[in-house]
C-alpha cells in the first residue's frame, strides 16, 4: 500500500514519522468509517488504547467508547459484568443493571487483553458479533445493538499474529481489520519526539538522545514515559544530561519497570536504601530540612531521591513510628520505638548507589 508523505495524525496522542506508525495510522483511518470489527496486535505499551481512541474518534460515532480490561473482569462475574442483568436473576442481583457492551451501543466497544477473557465470554461476544443481538442474564428478550467492536492481542512470541489463545472462529470474525503495531524499537524516527513530549518539551542532550536510541525498550512507549517522568524529577535544569537518563532507565529496572526484571539479589541495595531512608524519615516525623541536614544533601536532591524511591514525606508526619518491612519473602510491620538511627554515612551510601547504577550503565552503553 502506498502511504502519503508524514502529516500530523489529527490525533494529537499519536505519533507517527517512522514508516511502521504511519502503515498502522493510515489502516486506522480507512477501517475506521467502515462497520467491520478491528483487532489491534502488538506487544505491551505500543499504543493500542491509544489507537482505539483514534478509531473512535475517526468513525464519526456519536455514542461512547468504553474501555474494558478483559484481564481484570472479575471471575464468576463475566457474563453479568458483560451482558449485564435482570433484577433478580441471581441472588445478589437487587436491580437490572446493563452491562458494559450495552454501554457502548451506538458507540466503540472497546476490549482490551482480549485473549483474557474466558472461553464463555468468548462465546457470548461472538454471538452478539454474529447477530448484532444481546440478552441480559435472566432476561428472555434480546436487545439490537448497533456498536463498533476494536479488540487488542499480545503478538506471539514468534512473529506479528495475535496470540492464540483465541477461539479459532472468533478470530476469524475479527480478523477482517487487522492492524500491527510496531515496537518502540521500530520506530527510531518517532523515538526523539516522543521523548520530548514526555519530557514537557524540555532539552535533551544529543549524547543523552543517542543514548535512548541504543536502548532495546521491552516495554515499549510505556517505558519511555516513565523513563522521561523519572528523568524530569531527577534533573531539574536543562538539557537532561546522558548521566541522567541513564539513572532513569537504570532505576526503572531495579523498580521492576520492564518485562526483563533483575533477579531478587539486584534489587537488594535499592531495598535497603529505600528502608534507610524511611527510618530517618520516621525518626524526623517527615521534615524535609532536618532529614536533608542528617544526609548532608540539599532539600531539593532529598525530594528527587523521594520521588524516584517512591515516598512521601507526608505520610510520616504524626505517625507512629511503624516501618513496613521486606522479610524473608514475607510482609511484616515492626512497630519501632526506640530503634538506632542508622549512621548518616551509611544511609548516604546506600542512597548513592542509585547514582552508582547509573554510572555503571552508562558505562556499559558508551
Amino acid at each position: 500500500m502506498d502511504l502519503p508523505p508524514s502529516r500530523p495524525s489529527a490525533f494529537p496522542a499519536i505519533v507517527a514519522e517512522s514508516l511502521a506508525m504511519r502503515r498502522a495510522v493510515e489502516h486506522a483511518r480507512r477501517f475506521a468509517p467502515l462497520d467491520i470489527p478491528v483487532l489491534l496486535v502488538g506487544a505491551t505499551g505500543t499504543g493500542k488504547e491509544v489507537l482505539a481512541q483514534a478509531i473512535h474518534q475517526w468513525s464519526g460515532r456519536t455514542g461512547a467508547l468504553v474501555d474494558v480490561d478483559c484481564g481484570a473482569l472479575p471471575p464468576g462475574m463475566i457474563t453479568s459484568e458483560l451482558f449485564g442483568h435482570r433484577r433478580g436473576s441471581f441472588t445478589s442481583a437487587v436491580d437490572s443493571v446493563p452491562g458494559l457492551i450495552e454501554g457502548a451501543n451506538g458507540g466503540t466497544l472497546f476490549l482490551d487483553e482480549l485473549a483474557s477473557l474466558p472461553a464463555e465470554g468468548q462465546r457470548g461476544l461472538l454471538r452478539v458479533l454474529e447477530t448484532g443481538e444481546m440478552r441480559r442474564v435472566g432476561e428472555q428478550t434480546k436487545r439490537r445493538l448497533s456498536l463498533r467492536l476494536v479488540a487488542a492481542v499480545q503478538e506471539t512470541d514468534g512473529g506479528r499474529g495475535p496470540e492464540r489463545t483465541l477461539r479459532e472462529d472468533l478470530y476469524q470474525r475479527l480478523a477482517g481489520g487487522v492492524i500491527y503495531l510496531p515496537p518502540l524499537r521500530e520506530r527510531p524516527e518517532d523515538l526523539g519526539v516522543l521523548a520530548v513530549r514526555f519530557a514537557h518539551g524540555r532539552g535533551i542532550e544529543e549524547a543523552a538522545l543517542k543514548l535512548l536510541e541504543r536502548h532495546d525498550w521491552p516495554g515499549n512507549v510505556r517505558e519511555l514515559r516513565n523513563v522521561m517522568a523519572r528523568a524530569t524529577l531527577l534533573q531539574e535544569r536543562d538539557p537532561l544530561s546522558v548521566a541522567t537518563l541513564a539513572e532513569a532507565i537504570d532505576v526503572g529496572r531495579l523498580t521492576g519497570g520492564r518485562p526483563d526484571m533483575p533477579a531478587p539479589d539486584a534489587m537488594a541495595p535499592l531495598a535497603r536504601a529505600r528502608q534507610a531512608l524511611e527510618i530517618l524519615c520516621l525518626q524526623h516525623g517527615g521534615q524535609a530540612d532536618r532529614i536533608s541536614e542528617d544526609l548532608g544533601i540539599s532539600p531539593s536532591t532529598l525530594y528527587r531521591r523521594l520521588r524516584v524511591l517512591g515516598i512521601r514525606l507526608k505520610g510520616f508526619s504524626g505517625r507512629a513510628r511503624k516501618l513496613r518491612i521486606l522479610n524473608g519473602g514475607e510482609n511484616s510491620l515492626r512497630i519501632i520505638e526506640n530503634f538506632h538511627r542508622p549512621a548518616t554515612d551509611e544511609t548516604g551510601n546506600l542512597l548513592s548507589l542509585l547514582s552508582d547504577r547509573a554510572d555503571e550503565a552508562r558505562a556499559r552503553r558508551l
